[in-house]
């Protein structure tokens, strides 16, 4: 049977969508019965999808990139319900941490590496994992046809390593960097045209790094932050005429988020004093 695993954090009022786009779906939040209810609306759902329905359709086009996951399991599904539940945590150096496996993103780097026996036993009742840019005969398979289902417990029983934290982390970071280059290339390509691919990606990494130097990491910051070196330049904020800038972004008494209104703010009066004197 097919399921998807949807990223509720992902996907505003993810229940009313499901039911909006499938009949009578059998919908599980896996947040519930567990320690995380609180959350059961940002969490993940598994919903069982029909083939060629709204759903399907709906999943393919807009959410298997980044908001889930596409299953295949034949076991009951009480079993892989809780089984997946059981994962919704897990322990780095014996501090709990929600995990977001059902980001395609965080799947393929977190199971790929994996050795058939490892993998088989994260994946329980789950068959098989088909993730984006997948031939119908790959994916993530179980090798075994044997298999052992978890149940959820406060205490998690999945263990990462920092080596895996950091290669999903390696994933996230890189997958961001796509989509910021892609946003760059529509709204400031004036900025990145005389620039092959390689410079190209480095102008997106000092974006990054020169954001994060000012405490900004969150991805809606750092696309901001992009818009002031598309239209300054990638010295900023170092420039000699960037004066009023490093002075918005040393001023005492402001939070990260309000120095960063500022700075738009500075670079749009900037731009439109600039207008006008071209325009007299």
């Amino acid at each position: 049977m097919n399921y998807l695993l949807l990223d509720g954090a992902q996907i505003d009022g993810l229940l009313g969508r499901i039911y909006s786009l499938e009949n009578s779906p059998s919908a599980h939040p896996l947040y519930q019965q567990s320690a995380y209810e609180t959350l059961a609306e940002v969490g993940p759902v598994l919903v069982a999808v029909s083939p060629a329905s709204g759903l399907e359709q709906h999943f393919i086009q807009h959410w298997q990139s980044n908001a889930g996951i596409w299953l295949e399991s034949d076991a009951d599904e009480t079993v892989l319900v809780e089984h997946l539940r059981s994962l919704i945590h897990a322990q780095v150096e014996g501090v709990t941490v929600l995990l977001r496996y059902y980001d395609p993103r965080i799947t393929r780097s977190w199971l790929g590496p994996m050795t058939a026996s490892e993998r088989d036993k994260l994946l329980g009742p789950v068959s098989r994992i088909r993730l984006p840019d997948d031939t119908a005969e790959a994916g993530l398979q179980r090798l075994n046809p044997q298999f052992e289902s978890a149940r959820y417990a406060d205490t998690p029983w999945v263990i990462l390593s920092q080596e895996q934290l950091e290669l999903m982390t390696q994933a996230k970071q890189a997958d961001f960097e796509q989509r910021l280059l892609a946003h760059v290339q529509e709204f400031y390509p004036d900025c990145l045209h005389n620039l092959d691919a390689n410079a190209q990606r480095a102008w997106v990494v000092n974006c990054r790094t020169s954001a994060a130097q000012y405490g900004y990491c969150s991805a809606a910051a750092v696309t901001r932050w992009a818009t002031l070196l598309a239209e300054l330049g990638s010295d900023f904020p170092n420039a000699p005429d960037h004066e009023a800038y490093r002075t918005l972004l040393a001023q005492p008494g402001n939070l990260p988020a309000q120095r960063l209104d500022n700075l738009i703010n500075e670079l749009q009066r900037q731009l439109l004093r600039t207008d006008k004197e071209s325009v007299a």
